[in-house]
């Protein structure tokens, strides 16, 4: 009769975790965005099963590479997901499918841990998660208790399936955003692209303007480029594109956003900077694409940028359509005025190679 009463309550300790299994899928499946996706997986699980520390690793790679941007810039996500090389997930647990229980030995694991859990957790469970049969990440539970997860006790059955059921929300919630990120993005450079410049801006002109806070845009364009793209090639054209466009991105980042609004032409927008805060990135940007030339193949190709910018407080447009065509005019005034000792380093460089 002993036996049959363990039985009976080892079955229903099992229908109840399963249950809670099942209230974690349920809860994960209609999820539509990648930050909400971690944020509800981790948290969910952390409530279910009392687990300290819950936490998702990614590639940092195709075909997650347009999400890095999104998640690490979320709010409430440190510790919770984690960009990492594929071969360290594969060094981590190998090329199976199934999930692996690590107490011992925990420094071996660490470049898959967040660095705030090392030297705290006793245990981690690492579950693969796979898209097309690819591995893409891990879902990683951990403890400060050596026995919570112990290959030689404890059985991975649902912790698999679980895992399986992640990687199908997954595969959803990043081809939704792939599709998203296509949309808004400019292909070349990963840049926002002008529809959304222009919906940005239709909406922090009206709220600046309503709070009385400025808003600066600055339009930024390649010199001579028509020249490089004809004495070099367009890839070496597309890889200046893209070099202009990281070298934004680094000055402008947390600031403001950065677009590419056309051909070599750039926009970034910073909200509540004023016109001459603003300019003083353009000018970083100015000073670091001048004393840092691209490498090309064996050239070392000179790059320079001109510059112009207008502000909702300095110069009062009606709309921001307006402060744009402002931006824009100072930009070709700035072309058009200034000593042509820059560009002439270019067009010097390129005679010299034809």
């Amino acid at each position: 009769m002993h036996n049959i009463d363990e039985l009976i309550d080892n079955v229903r300790h099992n229908e109840q975790i399963a249950l809670k299994f099942f209230d974690i899928e349920r809860c994960i499946l209609s999820i539509g965005r990648c930050d909400q996706f971690v944020s509800t997986l981790t948290k969910e699980v952390q409530k279910q099963f009392n687990v300290p520390f819950v936490w998702v690793n990614l590639i940092n790679e195709a075909p997650l590479a347009h999400l890095i941007e999104t998640l690490e810039k979320t709010v409430g996500l440190k510790d919770r997901v984690l960009f990492t090389r594929r071969s360290a997930m594969i060094d981590a647990i190998g090329t199976g499918i199934k999930t692996v229980q690590v107490n011992q030995d925990i420094e071996r694991y660490w470049e898959v841990i967040p660095q705030s859990y090392r030297g705290i957790v006793g245990s981690v469970a690492i579950s693969p998660l796979t898209i097309d049969g690819e591995l893409v990440g891990l879902f990683c539970q951990a403890d400060q208790d050596p026995t919570r997860y112990d290959s030689a006790t404890k059985d991975t059955f649902l912790l698999d399936q679980l895992s399986i059921k992640i990687s199908i929300c997954l595969s959803n919630v990043t081809a939704r955003e792939k599709l998203e990120y296509l949309a808004t993005r400019d292909p070349l450079t990963g840049l926002l692209n002008r529809r959304q410049l222009e919906l940005m801006l239709e909406r922090e002109f009206a709220r600046c303007k309503g709070q009385n806070r400025d808003l600066t845009a600055v339009f930024i364009d390649c010199d001579a480029f028509k020249s490089i793209n004809d004495t070099l090639g367009h890839n070496c054209g597309d890889e200046v594109l893209e070099y202009i466009a990281k070298r934004l991105l680094r000055h402008v980042y947390k600031q403001g956003l950065v677009f590419r609004f056309a051909g070599d032409e750039f926009v970034f927008v910073i909200p509540g900077k004023s016109y001459e805060q603003a300019i003083a990135i353009a000018e970083s940007v100015h000073d670091y694409l001048q004393s840092n030339p691209l490498r090309y193949k064996s050239n070392l190709v000179p790059i320079t940028i001109s510059y112009g910018g207008a502000s909702v407080l300095s110069d009062a447009p009606s709309s921001y359509k307006q402060l744009l065509k402002i931006a824009d005019e100072r930009l070709y005034n700035y072309k058009n005025n200034r000593k042509r000792s820059v560009p002439t380093k270019v067009f010097k460089f390129l005679n010299k190679i034809r």
